[in-house]
This record gives structure tokens, C-alpha cells and sequence, in this order.
């Protein structure tokens, strides 16, 4: 007894040792990005079921623009869940932009699990019951008709149950070979029925396992801290039955799986009968009647776990702020910082319209642009921003900045480069207010049309309704829209062998640029850099 509870005592002084740490300490990002394909179940799944368009139009972030910011690695620093729904259901939450009410909503849990630890603690070891099993994030295919049809329709199911009962009754009573004989026949095509269907079963046993603590779990929620949601209580009540047949179906299948010789008998009967086929028939056919309120509970519960992994983000932070969201005006931000840069120098910001940056290579401008598009997100899916203060309106973030070419799909450069620009002045006909961020406009092709085009697409979308963020080395094109958009740059400096970046933003135009210096810290050959210089002060 005092084993069980030192263990008990020791897991719990983990759980709170962990709270407001970096999850990325905890798990490493190799280790992660091989559960990423499960993680993103639930969103795919959810997506699949709404029209593109909807989803634009509510505030999602795009695949490109997600793989621009890398905010995979970005889910990664948050993910401080104990749980499968957890992990889904925040990162379905970072996809998609939420309202005022729904920030305000989550931020009254979220203060209650940040100030009550031991409550906070006590909930993270019953979510560390259920776990993170690999076939559990499979669950919301699994609650689809589409991915998990009944194998055998159920009257056949209970046609053989009664023909093989018919038989042994008729074999005992008339002491008929013929019945006894039909009896055998009936065992061996139910057995065979059995073992057909075992393999599927059996995969989906931890699954459905986990259903079942699912549902404890939120029964204990409910008693535990009585939330105002009667929408969690009704749906509580219409998988009562469900629960009840999973708990019987697991406690017979966990026998068989003992490997005894009692288990391996029950198991020969089960197979005979056709119980466990018919049990799990059953399971499916009562899941399949409240399929709705199941995903509710699936939701209600990965919820809880994504707060209490946000109160953990936040300690974890140096500084963080909740966003104060605006119907119109600038973003303005005061110390703002990348969520994945531990050691960033944060920096004041207002953009009012459009901001064009320059900078010496390396000096923090694509990574600066990534801190205010990734903060702008992350104030309106988890209401939390890595800086001291943030005023923003409600606004969609799209980028264009990762770019390569795509040998697969055979499209060059500058071929994706433009598509990703024109999905940019398609959203823009919406109407809705937007932030577009662009590093490095048209790099893909000649001075000349590059130079013209890139004046043309930023001189029409600054006319437009939302905020451009713009990055370039092209001083020709900052100093032609100069009358349109406010200047910004990031500054370098060469002390003797060495090259020193402030990461400080500074309004203006860059005064000199590092690229020859860099190549002379590293030690081309002199000839070249001497003939660089040469032909840079020409131009």
C-alpha cells in the first residue's frame, strides 16, 4: 500500500515539475514529428466535412502559410497535453481563428487551471490515464460509417447465434447425429466468421478502450468541477450504454488475451457463439446512435487538456500578454518575440497600413516577420501573444516566404512564387481584413520585370483593405514605395573579424548592406571581394 502511494505521490510531483516547462525539453522534435500524421487527424477529418471556402471565410491558416511559419514546431512549443484529443484538438484550435466570446470563454479556464495546481494536477493525472496510444488518434475516423463499416450485418450475426443454439438443443434432446452434425457445421462457420473478423477487432480493442476512459474522465470532470454545460451533461446520458457495453466487451476480452488455458478456452467459445462478434457489433451499432454526443465528450475533454497545456505556455514564457482585439486600427506591439527563440530580443512595432524592411543578410528580418504573423495567430486561437502588449483588429494571416522549386510537381520557382501571390489577391476581392507577409517579392526572376512587377502588385494591394509586411534587398523597389509605405530595417556591424546584429528594428532605410563583409569573414579569395567592391560602388 505505501508502494502504491509513493508511486501515486512521485507521478504527481512529476506532473507539477513539468508544468510551465518547454514541451520540446520533454519530447524531442524528431520524436514528434513522427506522431504528426496522427495529430492531424482531427483537423483533416474536420476540414474534410466543411467546404474549403467556409473555412477560409471563418479564419483558417492555409497550408502555406502554416509551412511558412513552421508551425508545426510552433504546436510543438505549446504541446504540453497528456492526451491524443488534447494534441488534436490544439491543433485544430491554431488552425482556425476563434471569436471574442470563445477567447473570452477559454480564458476564464484557463486562469482557473493557471491558479488551482492542485486541482490542475489532479486532472492532468486522470488525462495521463488515457494517454497518447498511437491507435487512439484513429478514434475520429473510427466514429465514421465511411472508414469503419459494419462487416457483417446483424441478423445474420444473431440468425447464426440462434441456428447454432437451434442445433445443439435438437442434438442433445434428440440424440440426432443429423443435429449434432449441423451443430459442427454451424460451430465451424461461426468460428470462421470469428476469425475473419478478429484481426479488426483486435486493432481496434486499445481504441475503444480508450473511448471508455474518455468517458469515465468526463464523468469525474462533471462531478469534479460541475461547468455550466448541459449540453456535456445530456451527452454523459446518451453514451451511458455505449460505456456500459465497452466496459463488458473489455472485460471479456481481456481474459482471452491473458493467455491462460481458462482464457484460451473462453476464447474458442467466444469464437463459437460468436460474442465477442456480436459484442462488438453492438458497441459499433450503439456508437453509431450517438456518434454526435461522443465527439462532443471527445471535444469537452481535449479542450481541458489544451488549456491546461496554454497555462503551461505561458509560465513557460519570459513574458506574455493577452491580446486586446480592436473592430479597426494598426497592430501595434510592444516587445514582441519569436515563441521559438528562447533568447530573442523583442522589439516595438506599429504597422498602420504597409512596412516594407531592409537589412543586412542574417540581421532578423524573416525571422521578425515570422514573430508578428505567428503572434497575430496565436492571439486569436489561444488568445496569447509572446510580448508585453498587443492591440490588433481581427484579421487572417497569409505569407509567402519559404519558397522552393517543386521537382515533383514540376513547377519552377517563380511559377509557385506567383500562384502563392495570386491566392493573395484573390482573398483580397473577399473583402476580409488581412495581413499579408511577403519576404523577398519575385526573387525568382529578372532585375528588370521583377523590379516592375513587384512595384505594380505591392502599389496595388497597399490600396487595398488590411496590412502588407514586406521584406526585400531591392533598394530600388523601397525607394519607389516610399510614398506608400512606411520604412523599417535592422541594422549590422563589422567589428575587425567579426560581424555583431542588434535584432533591433529601426525606422528608415538600411544604410549599408554585409554581403561582401560576410564573404570576407569567411575568406574568399581577395581578388574576388576587391572586384566586388569594385563593381558595387558603380552602382
Amino acid at each position: 500500500m505505501n508502494w502504491v502511494i509513493g508511486k501515486k505521490q512521485k507521478r504527481r510531483n512529476r506532473i507539477k515539475a513539468q508544468f510551465g516547462k518547454n514541451p520540446m525539453e520533454l519530447e524531442a522534435w524528431e520524436s514528434l514529428e513522427k506522431r504528426m500524421r496522427e495529430i492531424r487527424m482531427y483537423e483533416e477529418l474536420v476540414v474534410q466535412d466543411v467546404k474549403k471556402e467556409e473555412w477560409q471565410s471563418a479564419g483558417s491558416v492555409d497550408t502555406v502559410t502554416w509551412n511558412d511559419l513552421e508551425m508545426d514546431r510552433v504546436f510543438a512549443r505549446i504541446n504540453h497535453t497528456r492526451t491524443y484529443m488534447g494534441e488534436q484538438i490544439l491543433y485544430h484550435r491554431l488552425h482556425n481563428m476563434q471569436t471574442r466570446q470563445s477567447c473570452e470563454d477559454m480564458e476564464k479556464r484557463i486562469s482557473f487551471f493557471s491558479c488551482r495546481e492542485s486541482i490542475r494536477t489532479e486532472i492532468e493525472e486522470k488525462l495521463m490515464r488515457i494517454g497518447k496510444q498511437k491507435e487512439s488518434c484513429y478514434l475520429p475516423f473510427f466514429l465514421t460509417e465511411e472508414i469503419n463499416p459494419l462487416v457483417i450485418p446483424g441478423a445474420i450475426l444473431y440468425f447464426l447465434q440462434g441456428l447454432l443454439a437451434f442445433c445443439l438443443i435438437g442434438a442433445i434432446l434428440l440424440r440426432s447425429n443429423l443435429w449434432a452434425t449441423g451443430f459442427l457445421v454451424v460451430a465451424v462457420v461461426n468460428l470462421l466468421i470469428y476469425l475473419h473478423t478478429k484481426c479488426k477487432y483486435e486493432g481496434n480493442l486499445f481504441m475503444v478502450s480508450s473511448l471508455k476512459e474518455l468517458f469515465d474522465f468526463c464523468n469525474w470532470i462533471v462531478k469534479k468541477l460541475e461547468p455550466d454545460r448541459p449540453e456535456i451533461l445530456h451527452a454523459l446520458e446518451k453514451t451511458q450504454k455505449l460505456s456500459h457495453r465497452i466496459l463488458r466487451w473489455q472485460t471479456r476480452k481481456y481474459q482471452s488475451i491473458s493467455g491462460d488455458v481458462t482464457g484460451i478456452l473462453w476464447d474458442y467459445i467466444a469464437g463459437i457463439t460468436l460474442h465477442d462478434v456480436v459484442a462488438f457489433y453492438r458497441i459499433q451499432k450503439t456508437l453509431r446512435a450517438c456518434k454526435k454526443e461522443t465527439m462532443q465528450l471527445y471535444t469537452f475533454a481535449g479542450e481541458i487538456d489544451m488549456e491546461i497545456a496554454i497555462a503551461s505556455f505561458r509560465k513557460s514564457l519570459p513574458q506574455w500578454c493577452c491580446p486586446s482585439l480592436q473592430s479597426d486600427g494598426a497592430i501595434s506591439v510592444e516587445k514582441i518575440s519569436h515563441p521559438l527563440m528562447a533568447d530573442a530580443i523583442p522589439n516595438d512595432f506599429v504597422l498602420k497600413k504597409g512596412v516594407v524592411l531592409t537589412g543586412a543578410n542574417a540581421s532578423g528580418k524573416s525571422t521578425f516577420m515570422k514573430a508578428v504573423a505567428i503572434n497575430v495567430i496565436l492571439a486569436q486561437t489561444i488568445n496569447t501573444c509572446v510580448a508585453k502588449n498587443m492591440k490588433m483588429p481581427a484579421i487572417q494571416v497569409m505569407t509567402s516566404m519559404a519558397l522552393r522549386d517543386d521537382v515533383l510537381q514540376g513547377e519552377s520557382y517563380y511559377m509557385r512564387e506567383i500562384k502563392y501571390l495570386k491566392r493573395m489577391l484573390d482573398e483580397l476581392k473577399t473583402g476580409e481584413p488581412m495581413l499579408f507577409v511577403i519576404d523577398e517579392i519575385l526573387k525568382g526572376t529578372n532585375t528588370r520585370e521583377r523590379l516592375a512587377a513587384s512595384n505594380a502588385i505591392l502599389s496595388y494591394m497597399v490600396q487595398k483593405q488590411g496590412f502588407l509586411l514586406i521584406a526585400t534587398h531591392d533598394l530600388e523597389l523601397v525607394y519607389a514605395l516610399k510614398k506608400r509605405y512606411d520604412t523599417y530595417y535592422f541594422d549590422s556591424q563589422v567589428h575587425e573579424k567579426d560581424i555583431v546584429f542588434p535584432y533591433k528594428i529601426r525606422r528608415g532605410i538600411v544604410g549599408k548592406t554585409n554581403a561582401i563583409d560576410l564573404m570576407e569573414l569567411l575568406d574568399f579569395p581577395e581578388e574576388i571581394t576587391d572586384q566586388a567592391r569594385r563593381e558595387a560602388g558603380k552602382r
